[in-house]
C-alpha cells in the first residue's frame, strides 16, 4: 500500500454493497483502527469519509475482510481536507432508484442456525431467521433501494426487541431489512390441496404427510417446492405420474452433509459449493447400492444434490430421517409458483398438503444448478444466490439497452449505466404462463433501473416470443445470430474484446441463412463473425418430431450411406426401433425432402449417436441423449472416430460407419460414448490448430455435459480456453450476448 493513502480520505465503493450488512461492516473495521469519519449509501455507491493514523490498514480491511455476500467491483479513493469528527457514524442514505447492483438472496448462515438451535435463544426454532449475512433479499424487493418499506416485510411491525437490532450498528441484524421474530414475523400455516387450513402445527402435518409416502408443496425462498421422501418407489413414482414428468432428473435434499456422502461421492470443490452460502443444486456422483428410488433419475448415474437452506427445510429435518425429493412447483419448464393460490388452481392433483406462509415473494427465482468439470463450475440453471448477476463496466453506457434472450431457458439482461445485468431464468417460452412471467420480469428490471430502454436486441429467430416481444415495442430493435450469441456471452463474463476462435454447440439456433444451426466454428470479435466451420448438415425427419426422438436424425444419417434395402437389413438399434414400414414412409421423406429440414447441430448429432449406440430412442426432456452417454464415458478413451473436413464443412459420415461396425453390445456402448466425445475434442482441436493465435471460447447447450468439459479443460488447459462459469452456458446467458454486442455497437442498425 503506498504513502498515497493519507490520514484523510474519501472513498466510493462500487458493486454488492447494500442490503448485506456493508455499512455496520465499514462501522465496525472504523472503530478497530481508531477512524473517525463517516459511511453513507449514495447513488454513486457507497462513500466513506475516514480520518486517522491508521487509513491504510483500515482500506486494507475493507478490501479483505468484505461480508460473505459482498461483492466490491471498483474503490476510488482520494485523499480529503481533514474534518473533526467525535467518532464514526452511519450516516442516512441518499438512495435512489436504479443505483445500485440488487443484493442476493443466501442461506442460513452459521450464526443464525446456532441461534435457532438454543432453546434460551428468542429465536429458537424460528422458520424466518435470518440476518444481514443471510435470508431473502431480490425475493421479497418491490422497488430499490433496498429499504424494509419497499420489500414484502413491510407488513409485518417490528417489535421492540428487533427494533433495537435493526438500529444497533453493533448488531449483525442493522438494517437487515427481513428481521422478525416469533412476536412480529411471518407466520406458518398448512393447507390442504383445495385451500383449506388444517388445524394443528404446520411442520408436523408436513411431516406427517412426508412419512406416510404424500406429496407436498413447501414454500422457499424464491417459491414452492415439491416434496416427497425420495426413498420411496410409490411417492416418486406418484410424483412423476401427477406432474407428468416421466424421466426428466429430479433433485434431491439432504438433512446433513453427512447423510448426503452416503448417497453420492464427492470431491472438495464439490463440497464447498454444497456447504457454501448459496447452496445451489450441485450435480455429482451417485453411489450405487443406495436405497433412494431409482426414479429419481432413470438410467443416469449422477444425482443433483443440495442441503437445506432456509430454516424452514431445515426445520422439516429435524423429524425427518430420509432424503427428499425437492423439485420446483411448476408445469413443464414454465416459471416456478410463487402463491399456494396457484398450487391449488393448477397443482391441486400433484400435492396433497401444502406448507405455506404470509411472507409475500415478490420475485420468482428457481435453485440454481451447477456441477463441477476439472475444478471449475459449469453453470446450468442461474438462480438463487448467483442471479440476478450484475457486470460493473468501466464507463457508462452512452444509452439504456435491454436484450430479450432466445426461446428456451428465458432470461433477460439489462444494460444501464456503468452495469450489466443478467436476469434469473425464467422458462421456457412459449405457453401463456412463461410469456407472462417474460413481460412481468421486463417491467421488473424497468423499474428497479427507473429506465425506458431506448434500444432493444433479440434473437433473429421469428418465431422467438421473446423477438415478437421486440417487435411490438416502439422504438430501435435489432436482432443477434444466436450462436454469435453465444460466442459473445461468454466474451461478456470475461470482458473479451479480441478476435477469438469460438465453438457454438447446441442443439437449435436460427442461421443467418434460414436455416438450422448449432455445430459452429467462427472467427468472432465484439463487432461480428465469421463462420468458418459447422457440421455437414443433416435431415430431421418429421422437423420438430425428429427433436423429441432421435432415431429419425439417426435413420436419416444412414440413409446418407446405406440404400434402402441394406438399412432394412441392418442390426441396428436405431432400425430395431422401427417397423419396416415406418422406414420405408421415412425414407420417402429423406429423398423427397418433405418436412425434413436440414440441420448442423451438434446437439441434435449427440442424439442420433445416442439412438445408433442404443442408449435411447426417443427423449422424454432436452439433453437426455448426452446425458446417458456421459455416465459410459472412459476418460481414458482418446482415440477418435473418423472424420473429414473440406472447405469448413464437418462430415461425420465415416464416424456412422465406424459406430455400424462396433454393434451394440454393453462394451460397445462405453467405447461409443467415449470415442464420440473424443470426436468432437478431435474437432475443436482441428480447428484450433489452424489458428493457434486465437483464444478459444466456447458456448452452447453441448457444453454442459461434464465429460465433454473434462476433456476440454484437460486439453485446452494450457491454452487460452474460456467457457463461462458465472453465467449459463446454454441459452440462459444468450441475452448476455446480445447485450455485449449491443455494448461495443450502438450505431443505428436496419432491421433485419
Amino acid at each position: 500500500m503506498e504513502s498515497f493513502y493519507s490520514t484523510s480520505v474519501r472513498i466510493i465503493v462500487k458493486g454488492i454493497v447494500q442490503g448485506v450488512g456493508f455499512r455496520p461492516f465499514v462501522y465496525r473495521e472504523a472503530l478497530r483502527y481508531g477512524i473517525t469519519g463517516f459511511v453513507c449509501n449514495t447513488p454513486e455507491g457507497v462513500v466513506i469519509e475516514a480520518h486517522g493514523k491508521h487509513c491504510e490498514q483500515f482500506i486494507k480491511a475493507l478490501r479483505e475482510n468484505l461480508p460473505v455476500q459482498a461483492r466490491i467491483d471498483s474503490m476510488e479513493i482520494e485523499p480529503c481536507e481533514f474534518a473533526e469528527y467525535t467518532g464514526f457514524e452511519i450516516r442516512e442514505s441518499t438512495l435512489g432508484l436504479g443505483s445500485v447492483a440488487i443484493p442476493l438472496d443466501s442461506a442460513l448462515c452459521f450464526a443464525c442456525q446456532t441461534e435457532m438451535d438454543d432453546p434460551s435463544n428468542r429465536r429458537y426454532r424460528y422458520p424466518f431467521i435470518n440476518c444481514t449475512d443471510c435470508g431473502p433479499r431480490y425475493t421479497i424487493i418491490q422497488t430499490p433501494p433496498y429499504d424494509r418499506v419497499r420489500t414484502s416485510m413491510k407488513h409485518f411491525t417490528m417489535c421492540k426487541q428487533c427494533e433495537s437490532e435493526y438500529t444497533n450498528p453493533a448488531s449483525r441484524r442493522y438494517h437487515a431489512e427481513p428481521i422478525s421474530c416469533p412476536q412480529c414475523g411471518p407466520q406458518l400455516k398448512f393447507l390442504d390441496n383445495k385451500g383449506n387450513e388444517i388445524a394443528g402445527e404446520p411442520i408436523d402435518l408436513a411431516v406427517e404427510m412426508l412419512k406416510a409416502g404424500k406429496i407436498i408443496a413447501l414454500k422457499g425462498l424464491g417459491g414452492f417446492h415439491l416434496m416427497c421422501d425420495a426413498t420411496s418407489e410409490r411417492a416418486v413414482s406418484e410424483l412423476r405420474l401427477r406432474k407428468h414428468r416421466k424421466a426428466k432428473p429430479l433433485a434431491v435434499m439432504f438433512g446433513s452433509l453427512e447423510q448426503l456422502e452416503t448417497y453420492v461421492s464427492i470431491n472438495e470443490v464439490e463440497k464447498s459449493h454444497i456447504t457454501g452460502s448459496i447452496k445451489p443444486i450441485v450435480i455429482v456422483d451417485a453411489q450405487s447400492g443406495t436405497n433412494l428410488s431409482p426414479q429419481i433419475a432413470p438410467h443416469i448415474e449422477r444425482l443433483g444434490v443440495f442441503l437445506p437452506y432456509t430454516p424452514l427445510h431445515r426445520l422439516l429435518f429435524e423429524s425427518i430421517d430420509f432424503p427428499l425429493v425437492a423439485t420446483s412447483a411448476n408445469i413443464s419448464d414454465e416459471p416456478i409458483m410463487i402463491r399456494s393460490s396457484e398450487i391449488i388452481n393448477r397443482l391441486s392433483h400433484v400435492v396433497d398438503g401444502i406448507l405455506d406462509h404470509d411472507r409475500t415473494i415478490i420475485n420468482a427465482l428457481d435453485d440454481a444448478v451447477i456441477h463441477i468439470a476439472e475444478g471449475r463450475v459449469v453453470m446450468l440453471r442461474m438462480g438463487r444466490g448467483f442471479a440476478p448477476h450484475t457486470f460493473a463496466l468501466s464507463e457508462a453506457l452512452t444509452q439504456d439497452i435491454l436484450a430479450l434472450g432466445a426461446h428456451q431457458k428465458s432470461a433477460i439482461a439489462l444494460g444501464v449505466k456503468e452495469n450489466m445485468i443478467l436476469s434469473p431464468h425464467i422458462g421456457d417460452l412459449g405457453s401463456v404462463e412463461a410469456d407472462g412471467y417474460f413481460e412481468r420480469t421486463v417491467q421488473t428490471f424497468k423499474r428497479f433501473y427507473d429506465v425506458e430502454p431506448s434500444l432493444l436486441v433479440h434473437d433473429l429467430h421469428p418465431q422467438y416470443a421473446s423477438s415478437a416481444y421486440a417487435l411490438t415495442q416502439k422504438r430501435e430493435h435489432y436482432g443477434i445470430q444466436h450462436h454469435y450469441a453465444h460466442i459473445l456471452a461468454c466474451m461478456a463474463e470475461y470482458g473479451l474484446d479480441e478476435k477469438v476462435l469460438g465453438f457454438a454447440y447446441d442443439g437449435t439456433g436460427y442461421g443467418e441463412d434460414g436455416s438450422l444451426w448449432g455445430g459452429e466454428v467462427m472467427i468472432a470479435d465484439v463487432h461480428a463473425f465469421e463462420r468458418i466451420g459447422h457440421l455437414k448438415p443433416f435431415a430431421l425427419l418429421g422437423g420438430d418430431k425428429a427433436i423429441k426422438e432421435p432415431r429419425r436424425i439417426a435413420l436419416s444419417l444412414l440413409f446418407e450411406i446405406y440404400s434402402l434395402d441394406e438399412v432394412l437389413t441392418l442390426k441396428s438399434p436405431t432400425v430395431e426401433a422401427f417397423l419396416p414400414h415406418e422406414i420405408r414412409t421415412l425414407h420417402h421423406m429423406w429423398v423427397k425432402n418433405i418436412n425434413a429440414p436440414r440441420s448442423s447441430s451438434m446437439g441434435r448429432l449427440f442424439d442420433a449417436i445416442a439412438s445408433l449406440g442404443g442408449f435411447i430412442q426417443s427423449l422424454d426432456y432436452e439433453g437426455q441423449g448426452g446425458m446417458m452417454m456421459e455416465s459410459f464415458v472412459d476418460d481414458s478413451t482418446y482415440e477418435p472416430f473418423e472424420f473429414s473436413v473440406i472447405d469448413g464443412e464437418i462430415d461425420c459420415v465415416p464416424m456412422v460407419k465406424q459406430i455400424m461396425s462396433l454393434g451394440a453390445d454393453a462394451n460397445a456402448k462405453g467405447l461409443i460414448a467415449s470415442r464420440f466425445m473424443a470426436t468432437v475434442e478431435a474437432i475443436m482441436r482441428y480447428f484450433a490448430d489452424a489458428y493457434p493465435a486465437l483464444p478459444i471460447v466456447v458456448g452452447g447447450g453441448v457444453f454442459q455435459n461434464r465429460a465433454l468439459m473434462c476433456r476440454l479443460y484437460r486439453h485446452f488447459g494450457e491454452k487460452r480456453f474460456y467457457a463461462q462459469q458465472q453465467t449459463p452456458i446454454n441459452d440462459g446467458s444468450i441475452a448476455l450476448g446480445q447485450l455485449y454486442y449491443a455494448l461495443h455497437n450502438t450505431k443505428e442498425k436496419n432491421e433485419r
